[in-house]
């Protein structure tokens, strides 16, 4: 059996037992793994405190090579990420982020800039106070690395520059579309060229600055509404964490 030692983040827990638990990694080096915990339910267990969703972990396991179900055999805390837990509003932005990566990625594919995007998006988090902006990055980032960048330099189906005015955006394209092909395609949604470009930024800007975009209060509603509804038409469902997201950010518009 090989031994594995790597960084990895702490994704979820899930009771498998009286006394074991399965804790599912995206790790730096072998991407996403699941692991058996044998003990971790236990009060007193040799795991205490590393297992907790978001923790930046040293992790050493072992097992066969593409199994799927692996076994844990160490862990030591390099950052828990206190703090977000402390915080609702970042807590439930951090375990959004949690359930895009257990949602979106698959086991067994190595995946570091997955990775490393989930660990400087809670580094972020850990430390910015305007969020809107890094759950919007976060979401376009992940689907980009995953293979699913939208096509907004030009028509997606002609190559063709778009015009002045609203943006035509086809989520079954997976682009803009010019007026001419907007006749021949549905449209979901029409955006201005200014959240076109914001959107284009969340996808080149250093992730521990991006709090400094500001979307424009106009704007943000419209920016969420491409980003998050191309995660939508990915997924084909919603994920239980992002209506409290929707519900801390209407509370603290409304305060």
């Amino acid at each position: 059996m090989a031994l594995y030692k790597t960084r990895a983040l702490v994704i979820k827990s899930i009771n498998l037992s009286e006394s074991d638990r399965i804790i599912t990694f995206m790790t730096e080096n072998q991407g996403k793994v699941k692991c058996v915990a044998k003990g971790a339910r236990k009060i007193k267990n040799r795991f205490w405190g590393a297992l907790e969703p978001m923790s930046l972990i040293h992790l050493i396991y072992f097992g066969k090579e593409h199994q799927n179900l692996f076994r844990l055999n160490h862990s030591d805390i390099i950052e828990s990420f206190q703090t977000i837990r402390d915080d609702f509003n970042k807590l439930y932005t951090g375990v959004y982020f949690l359930d895009l990566i257990d949602s979106m990625i698959l086991e067994g594919h190595r995946e570091n800039k997955i990775f490393t995007l989930l660990y400087q998006s809670l580094a972020a988090l850990n430390q910015q106070t305007e969020l809107e902006p890094l759950r919007r990055l976060f979401e376009i980032r992940l689907l980009s690395l995953s293979g699913y960048t939208p096509q907004l330099e030009h028509c997606v189906l002609c190559k063709s520059l778009p015009e002045n005015g609203m943006i035509p955006f086809s989520y079954a394209h997976n682009g803009i579309l010019c007026n001419a092909c907007s006749n021949r395609a549905r449209i979901d949604i029409k955006f201005s060229t200014g959240t076109r470009n914001y959107i284009k930024k969340l996808l080149d800007v250093e992730i521990k600055t991006c709090e400094r975009l500001k979307f424009p209060k106009s704007q943000t509603d419209e920016i969420e509404k491409v980003t998050h509804r191309l995660i939508l038409s990915h997924l084909g469902r919603e994920l239980k964490s992002y209506p409290f997201i929707k519900n801390m950010a209407e509370l603290a518009r409304n305060s």
